[in-house]
C-alpha cells in the first residue's frame, strides 16, 4: 500500500495562525488533526494523508485535501468545498471560512434568547401581586435599567435614531415603574426587551446573551422586591 501525503508544511500552518489572529479569533481555540483516507487506483490501494483544522469550541473544520480546501460553516450553508486550488488558493479559502466562522460564533441565539424570555413572560411566581413599587424599589429599578442602558451603549455601536429609540424605550420603563403595579410593569418590560432584540441590538454585537440574563434577573426581583446587586459585572 502507498502512500500520498498532503499534510501542511509547518510554515504554511504557521501563515494560517498568522490569519486567525489577524480574524480577532484566538488560536489557543484551534487544533490540528491528522486524517486518513484509503483509496483504490488502477495500480493499488493509496492512503491519503490529510490536516483538518477544529475549532474546538464549536466543532467547526477546515480540511486541507490534495487540491481542495472542503470546511464549516460556509457562506450560506453548513459546508462548502472549493475545488481546483492549490497553496494559495487553500490559503485565501481560509480566510474566507475564518469570517464565516467569526460570524457563527459571534451570532447571538436569538431563537433561545426568545424562550427563555417567553417562560419569564409567561411564569408568575407564587403569590406575585399587582402591587405599586414604592419608593426605594422606583430608586432601585432606575438603577438596575442605567445599568442596561450602560451595557448596551459599551458593546453595541449604536447613533443615530438607533441610539434614540433604545433610550425612549429604557425611559420610559423607568417612567412607568411610577405609575403601574410590578405585574403590569414587568409585561411592559419584557416587551420592551424583545423589541429591542429584534429591532435595534441583534445586529450589532454578540452581547444579547449577557444582557437577556441580566434582565431575567432583574425581573425576578421586580415581582419579588428590592434589587441589592449589580446585574452586569
Amino acid at each position: 500500500m502507498a502512500d500520498a501525503d498532503y499534510r501542511l508544511l509547518k510554515t504554511q500552518k504557521n501563515q494560517i495562525l498568522i490569519l486567525i489572529q489577524s480574524a480577532s479569533l484566538d488560536p489557543r481555540e484551534f487544533e490540528w488533526e491528522e486524517r486518513e483516507e484509503a483509496e483504490n487506483f488502477s495500480h493499488g490501494e493509496v492512503t491519503l494523508h490529510f490536516h483538518r483544522l477544529l475549532h474546538t469550541p464549536s466543532g467547526y473544520a477546515a480540511l486541507f485535501g490534495e487540491n481542495f480546501l472542503s470546511y464549516s460553516p460556509g457562506p450560506q450553508g453548513p459546508n462548502e468545498t472549493e475545488r481546483n486550488i492549490g497553496w494559495t488558493g487553500k490559503y485565501l479559502a481560509v480566510e474566507r471560512w475564518l469570517t464565516y466562522l467569526k460570524r457563527e460564533i459571534d451570532a447571538p441565539d436569538l431563537w433561545a434568547s426568545l424562550a427563555q424570555e417567553q417562560e419569564l413572560f409567561s411564569a408568575e411566581p407564587a403569590g406575585a401581586v399587582n402591587a405599586p413599587f414604592n419608593a426605594d424599589e422606583q430608586v432601585q429599578i432606575r438603577k438596575a435599567v442605567e445599568e442596561i442602558r450602560v451595557f448596551i451603549s459599551s458593546t453595541y455601536s449604536l447613533a443615530g435614531e438607533p441610539l434614540a429609540t433604545v433610550n425612549r424605550k429604557l425611559d420610559y420603563l423607568i417612567d412607568a415603574s411610577t405609575r403601574v403595579g410590578r405585574i403590569d410593569w414587568k409585561n411592559i418590560f419584557v416587551g420592551a426587551l424583545l423589541s429591542l432584540a429584534l429591532q435595534q441590538l441583534s445586529p450589532s454585537g454578540p452581547g444579547l446573551r449577557e444582557l437577556f440574563a441580566a434582565a431575567g434577573h432583574l425581573l425576578r426581583h421586580v415581582l419579588g422586591g428590592v434589587i441589592s446587586t449589580p446585574l452586569l459585572h
